[in-house]
């Protein structure tokens, strides 16, 4: 146990140096466009000896060295900085953000994972022509990118049949003083398509490898015992079988987590979900480095998180392996 958190807190380390430089490997000036007065325009444009200022403030004028440093101690105090183009406490932009993308992603990983494991355990238990069938089919989807599953989507059920909202996380200019369980449902409307969008470009996976987990136990001693006390197929299937096959699928939503948390970037740019995803769209137009290492981070920590708790569920469900 005390190996496995030190592990993960050299990758927690890794992690804090690679959010530091990632968005300044990006080409271009953070200050530039809030110089130039935004990304609209809109805004005055800023004098040289403004802009001086600012790059004292964001410590832009000193070695990569002490930015680190300063980005560690500024972390080490609750900070995550202020935006540079929105001139705001990233905390607070996060903040707002975050559970528009968490809700959008834990959904997403969590329907694919069941319903995958399900379609699983039926393709490989009844084999034939339905296994061949769920396999293809699979196979096909697998190949489609989560742009291109979103894009259908929106152009099928929202502007050919008009079933789910365009875009948005929610419906603008609601009635105030709305219940919330009509705010709730208006929400799931808003995300089903971009949900919907995540699950289908990860379902395949959770398919194909649920398959072939229980494939792997179907000739295992205990199955024919269990059959030779007269217990059903569907029963052998679902109390023997499958709690065997489902170390791989589980670990598995640990990897695929971090996948789906890229995918909904994307996902929430063409749906205009005002999460993460889109956020970190805007900041890397915007150069925006306190932002852009805040996603990063948040991103990276909830991808450690989840696997740590994969692996500790591994070790509860199968003690003699990591015993010995």
């Amino acid at each position: 146990m005390t190996s496995l958190a030190l592990r993960y807190v050299l990758l927690a380390a890794a992690v804090l140096v690679l959010n530091f430089l990632l968005p300044r490997l990006l080409p271009g000036d953070p200050l530039a466009a809030t110089a130039e007065g935004g990304l609209s325009g809109a805004l005055p444009a800023l004098t040289s000896q403004q802009q001086a200022q600012l790059r004292v403030t964001y410590h832009l004028d000193q070695p990569l060295a002490s930015q680190f440093a300063s980005y560690v101690v500024d972390l080490a105090r609750g900070d995550l900085g202020w935006s540079i183009s929105r001139a705001a406490p990233v905390s607070q932009l996060i903040g707002e953000r975050i559970p528009w993308t968490l809700s959008l992603v834990l959904t997403a990983v969590v329907i694919a994972a069941t319903s995958g494991a399900a379609l699983g355990l039926v393709a490989a238990w009844r084999g034939g022509h339905c296994d061949q069938a769920l396999v293809g089919v699979c196979t096909a989807v697998a190949a489609l990118p989560e742009f291109l599953v979103a894009m259908l989507l929106l152009l099928a059920l929202s502007i050919g049949l008009h079933w789910f909202p365009l875009q948005g996380g929610e419906t603008l200019f609601a009635p105030p003083g709305q219940a919330w369980l009509a705010t709730l449902g208006d929400r799931i409307v808003h995300l089903a398509l971009p949900a919907a969008s995540l699950v289908v470009a990860n379902l395949a996976a959770f398919v194909l490898l649920s398959r072939g987990a229980i494939r792997g136990v179907l000739a295992e001693p205990y199955l024919a015992t269990a059959r030779a006390k007269g217990l059903g197929e569907w029963r052998v299937a679902l109390r023997h079988a499958t709690p065997n096959a489902l170390l791989p699928v589980l670990t598995l939503f640990g990897m695929r987590l971090g996948q789906v948390l890229g995918g909904a970037i994307v996902v929430e740019r063409v749906f205009a979900i005002p999460g993460l995803g889109l956020f970190a769209f805007q900041a890397i137009q915007a150069r925006d480095y306190p932002v852009l290492q805040a996603i990063f981070l948040v991103s990276s920590l909830t991808v450690l998180l989840a696997n740590f708790l994969v692996e500790l569920a591994h070790r509860r469900l199968e003690p003699r392996r990591y015993a010995a």
